[in-house]
């Protein structure tokens, strides 16, 4: 919603064409995902960073898209606070991971070639609770 701050932005367009296009990245915190450029896939949102525990933590961010691309198979990196990087295809196939535990970070895209693989999970959130002592 227009909210401000913001709640989270955008994932990134796919790349152009059909079989070989890269999957935009996930939206983070923060900052939109990234627009895939073929065949790689765009990476992850960036997530943001609060204090509420005592030091600072990124959270929430995007997960990198999935992509075909050739030897050697880049790993699309997820946005800083948690986003998983990316899967493809090249030759063989390379899972993507999931979102890191505990930051709410977007799951890794996948490819679909030569086989429908299905990306990673996000990662779990988290709840803190803070209160004054007296």
């Amino acid at each position: 919603p227009p909210v401000s701050p913001a709640q989270g932005f955008p994932g990134g367009t796919g790349g152009p064409g059909s079989g070989y296009a890269g999957g935009g990245g996930g939206g983070g915190a923060l900052v939109a995902g990234a627009t895939a450029a073929a065949p790689l896939g765009g990476v992850g949102g960036n997530g943001t960073s609060t204090c509420i525990t005592g030091s600072s933590v990124a959270r929430s961010g995007g997960g990198g898209g999935g992509q075909y691309t050739t030897n050697p198979l880049p790993q699309v990196a997820g946005g800083t606070g948690g986003g998983g990087y990316g899967g493809g295809y090249n030759g063989s196939y390379q899972d993507s991971a999931a979102g890191t535990v505990n930051t709410g970070g977007g799951g890794g895209g996948s490819s679909n070639y030569p086989t429908t693989n299905g990306g990673s999970a996000g990662g779990s959130g988290i709840v803190v609770i803070r209160y004054k002592f007296q």
